[in-house]
């Protein structure tokens, strides 16, 4: 009702107020609530705390730290306030805190019960919208793009001035995290990406998962691998679709997973090249196989002992991802493949998509320029596999692909001095020879 409605008043409405409609409604973002911010630093129970504060048990969480002028400020929320209920649901410990506060948006009000000096009160938040990037080099642009059910956030950097610029699409990694304002050590190079790139007059998009920082729909970890392969590329149309990008001078950077999600695009809608780094150059199951192999042996098996680990991976990877059976069900056919088993971070259902896909035939279809890059201290993927990717580019259009070898980078792009260092996870530093790599590539294109 509402869609035939909007269609009958579109009718009526004159070309060049359509066009306005469409450029406010395109980047303005408005059609997607921010997410609300609290304003405090919180903190699990001690059972010091319990104690101190003679509280009835260790359910709820301490605040640490109040930000001036934040919701949880003109509240009147303190340090060491013990945070217990959150519209009347009770509170566990930190992360159950976040979780129930990701489902309220900015100018949401909420009745927080705590403790204060071991006397029970409440009080009444306003959340304010968490802050949007910005930049005083280039415009940050926050809107949306659809993708089935789910309604996505996305986010654009556009260097300063009247131009049509080219595009690049971010593909991130597999796993559920947010890509605004990223500062998470395994996902905050892509600052360094984006900046760099605005910088060198280019437009950026990234995509919000669905059920991530303000994207609505499916839960994040609830989605599957052709789901979220579908919201980049509705990215990608998004982007195409922007006044201010040429959309004949558009490519793709895959990090990790996001170069298996890079040539499925591009098989569908073309592009001008593509830039994979940290990524997978085999067929799943294989991948998978080299990688425990290469992480155990960073962690000193050998022999006897790496043989026995390897015997029971090879019944795990072929009961998932060849016989598609349950994780149930491989260890009560086969016991000693309990030890091999761990979480994945997203469902079983998501990689078993990946394992179908023949991701050197998708590199051997592709016409277009591809970059490889690799970092040598990178323990999850392997330098081999990206060979192979420039490899099988080049077997139907000689010197469209280009590997390259990057030193002490590992899988994050973080400074690094070895792969075992990298695994120990003790670097902070970005390494920026990666994407001073990718720009030079960039530029002869």
């Amino acid at each position: 009702m509402q869609t035939n409605g909007y269609k009958t008043m579109a009718k009526k409405i004159p070309l060049t107020i359509k066009l306005c409609l469409v450029l406010i409604i395109d980047l303005s973002g408005q059609d997607l609530p921010r997410k609300g911010s609290f304003g405090a630093v919180i903190a699990n129970l001690s059972q010091t705390d319990v104690s101190a504060w003679r509280l009835p048990n260790n359910n709820g969480v301490v605040v640490k730290r109040v930000f001036p002028g934040s919701g949880a400020d003109l509240a009147g929320l303190a340090k060491n306030d013990v945070l217990v209920t959150l519209d009347s649901g009770g509170i566990t410990n930190t992360p159950h805190f976040l979780e129930l506060l990701s489902s309220y948006s900015g100018g949401d009000q909420l009745t927080v019960g705590l403790f204060r000096d071991s006397r029970r009160i409440s009080l009444k938040v306003t959340l304010q919208p968490k802050p949007k990037e910005s930049s005083s080099e280039f415009e940050v642009i926050y809107s949306s793009v659809r993708s089935g059910e789910n309604l996505l956030r996305t986010i654009v950097t556009k260097p300063k001035g009247e131009a049509r610029y080219p595009g690049v699409l971010i593909i991130g990694g597999v796993g559920c995290y947010s890509i605004d304002n990223p500062t998470h050590k395994r996902i905050m190079s892509n600052k360094m990406w984006i900046d760099s790139l605005t910088r060198n007059g280019f437009v950026t998009m990234r995509v919000e998962k669905t059920g991530m920082g303000d994207s609505r729909g499916l839960p994040c970890d609830q989605s599957d691998f052709l789901t979220e392969k579908k919201g980049f590329h509705n990215g990608l149309l998004k982007l195409k679709s922007l006044s201010f990008v040429d959309e004949d001078q558009i490519y793709l950077v895959g990090f990790s997973m996001g170069g298996v999600i890079a040539p499925m695009i591009h098989a569908e809608e073309q592009v001008k090249g593509i830039i994979v780094y940290g990524t997978i150059g085999a067929k799943w199951i294989d991948y998978e196989r080299e990688n425990t192999r290469r992480q155990r042996l960073l962690e000193g098996y050998g022999g006897a002992a790496l043989k026995k680990w390897m015997s029971a991976e090879e019944i795990r990877l072929r009961g998932l991802f060849e016989e598609k059976k349950s994780q149930e069900q491989i260890i009560l056919d086969n016991p000693k493949t309990k030890s091999v088993f761990f979480d994945y971070p997203m469902d079983i259902k998501y990689f078993q998509q990946v394992a179908d896909i023949d991701i050197l035939d998708l590199w051997n279809k592709s016409n277009v320029k591809v970059l490889a890059i690799h970092g040598s201290s990178d323990f999850v993927s392997s330098a081999k596999e990206h060979q192979k990717i420039a490899e099988m580019v080049n077997v139907s259009n000689p010197s469209n692909g280009t590997y390259i070898e990057i030193e002490n980078a590992d899988h994050w792009g973080l400074y690094t001095m070895n792969q075992k260092a990298s695994k120990q996870g003790s670097s902070m530093e970005l390494n920026r020879e990666v994407v001073s790599k990718a720009l030079d590539w960039l530029k002869k294109q």
